[in-house]
């Protein structure tokens, strides 16, 4: 009951909009409804140890894994979601607003690929 209670309290905090391209996207119902079955079934791993650039970092392979990545220099790479929604990637000072919607994105990505749609959300 914990973890479902965390999940919605994750997506109260996110947006109902997520970034595409130059404009916002408004999440449906069902696309929410799963984000937040998928945070409270996704596993979580932080990933510290990882030294390089993003573009080199190989993912476990498990959608039901979200990655974070801490990235250890700028020139690692920014910020940024995988297209899929495994790989948070995040530099050290990455500030709360921006993990929030880095955050969002990766969930959106995910319930898209499960809806089998494309994820058209920004590279965040």
């Amino acid at each position: 009951m914990k973890k479902v209670a965390v999940a919605l309290a994750m997506l109260a905090a996110c947006s109902a909009r997520v970034s595409a391209k130059d404009e916002q996207v408004v999440l449906s119902e069902e696309v929410r409804a799963l984000m937040v079955q998928l945070m409270t079934d996704t596993k979580v791993k932080a990933v510290t140890e990882f030294e390089g650039p993003a573009a080199d970092y190989q993912s476990d392979g498990d959608p039901m894994t979200l990655e974070i990545v801490m990235l250890s220099k700028q020139a690692d790479g920014p910020s940024r979601v995988s297209d899929d929604g495994e790989i948070i990637f995040m530099q050290p000072k990455t500030k709360s607003k921006k993990q929030q919607t880095l955050f969002t994105t990766a969930f959106y990505r995910k319930a898209q690929l499960r809806l089998g749609e494309p994820a058209s959300a920004s590279r965040e």
